[in-house]
């Protein structure tokens, strides 16, 4: 028995470095030079780090709250967390940008159309957020509020039934837009099934499901690419890889070292801050010869991105959300389990 699941939790670190990897290479290839094209074919395909975190956030949100009483003091308490953790990290850095794009209106992308209201709120909008990646957490709001009917009524695996059935005719087949129905949902639903079948199927079956899985993230990589809703067979195959990989941690066959852990920790600073330094670290390179390249670009856009979102964890996500009774900080992606332990 561990008090956390570290695979996982390794997971997001990954995932995290994943997504900043893949935005250093955008502002890279804008602001300094090209990248070559074999390096570049790889780390653009950082972005589906978003895709394991919407997995990772079903499977959390079930395995934490799915033992819980199911009534109104549950859901308000499921709610009040949830809420705490992802505003209380996600509001400094969103209001610094919104400021910032306001005051200095021709700053890098601050000339697109934004949202003070989603930026606030995280509330879709016909504009995005200010902050380019917080798409995500409008998508996680969403998840939140259907895991409320949870608490509520004794059918919530028939609406989240019907949900995905919904997505998969009228988001998937028919092409309908709105965040309710977009395919990338469907990526959620299988991390809640992940979750379930953690706890519920032999060994045997998920170590099964874990070499199907690596199977088909490898040829949702190699061969369906990345255009519309191709992306989402990736994550419905890291679906099938969580079960066993948490599982062998619960045998003690896996573990991650306390470096990863701490990257992990602090993977949802790291996503926070990381594409506007991402596009600082690009300019800084352009400006002077000896980092006008593009390895020390990339090289100065990653440690810019970990390096101050790993701070941000510590001096403030960290910090705050423990005075404000928090046991376990950065989960806004759904990523710090609350009470992450399975049997052997």
């Amino acid at each position: 028995m561990r008090p956390t699941i570290t695979v996982l939790q390794a997971g997001r670190a990954v995932a995290a470095i994943a997504v900043l990897l893949h935005h250093s290479l955008v502002a890279t290839q804008d602001f300094v030079q090209p990248v070559p094209h074999g390096l570049a074919v790889i780390v653009e395909n950082g972005f589906r780090g978003v895709d394991f975190f919407f997995v990772l956030s079903g499977f959390i949100i079930m395995h934490a709250h799915g033992d819980d009483d199911r009534n109104r003091a549950a859901a308000w308490s499921y709610a009040r967390k949830r809420l705490r953790r992802i505003y209380i990290p996600y509001l400094p850095i969103s209001l610094g940008l919104v400021i910032l794009y306001t005051l200095l209106p021709g700053l890098s992308a601050s000339a697109r159309d934004w949202s003070l209201l989603s930026s606030l709120t995280l509330i879709p909008t016909t504009a995005p957020p200010a902050l380019s990646v917080a798409w995500t957490l409008t998508h996680e709001m969403l998840f939140y509020g259907v895991f409320l009917t949870f608490f509520v009524t004794r059918a919530f695996a028939p609406i989240i039934a019907v949900w995905a059935a919904l997505i998969v005719v009228g988001g998937w087949i028919m092409g309908a837009g709105g965040i309710v129905l977009a395919p990338i949902n469907l990526e959620f639903i299988a991390g809640l099934l992940a979750a379930v079948a953690a706890r519920s199927l032999p060994s045997r079956s998920l170590f099964a499901l874990l070499a199907l899985g690596v199977l088909g993230s490898a040829a949702s990589l190699l061969w369906l690419g990345s255009e519309g809703h191709m992306r989402v067979w990736f994550g419905l195959s890291l679906a099938l890889v969580l079960p066993g990989l948490v599982r062998m941690e619960a045998q003690g066959r896996l573990t991650a070292p306390p470096w990863l852990m701490l990257l992990g920790n602090s993977s949802y600073a790291i996503y926070l801050v990381h594409n506007p330094l991402a596009s600082l670290g690009a300019r800084i390179a352009a400006r002077f010869e000896a980092l006008n390249a593009w390895p020390a670009s990339l090289a100065l856009c990653a440690a810019l991105g970990i390096g101050v979102g790993v701070l941000y964890h510590l001096l403030f996500e960290k910090p705050v959300l423990r005075r404000l009774g928090g046991r376990n900080v950065g989960d806004a992606l759904g990523l710090t389990p609350d009470r992450a332990r399975l049997r052997g």
